[in-house]
């Protein structure tokens, strides 16, 4: 894995998407906390997807 070789708009798009991602986790984790468990469940099972979906998209197109 050469991640020199990936071009700067890949890389802050990669740190925006999971920016966003840590706030769907930290969210669904103080909606646990908040007896709220569904959604909390919810908001951390969509952070966990999207990011999987991301990282398959970076190491299929790009690594």
């Amino acid at each position: 894995m050469d991640f020199a070789s990936l071009p700067w708009n890949v890389f802050w798009v990669g740190i925006s998407y999971f920016l966003v991602t840590g706030v769907f986790f930290c969210v669904g984790f103080m909606r646990l906390l908040s007896q709220r468990v569904r959604s909390g469940i919810v908001c951390m099972a969509i952070a966990v997807i999207s990011g999987g979906f991301f990282l398959n998209y970076l190491f299929t197109h790009h690594i």
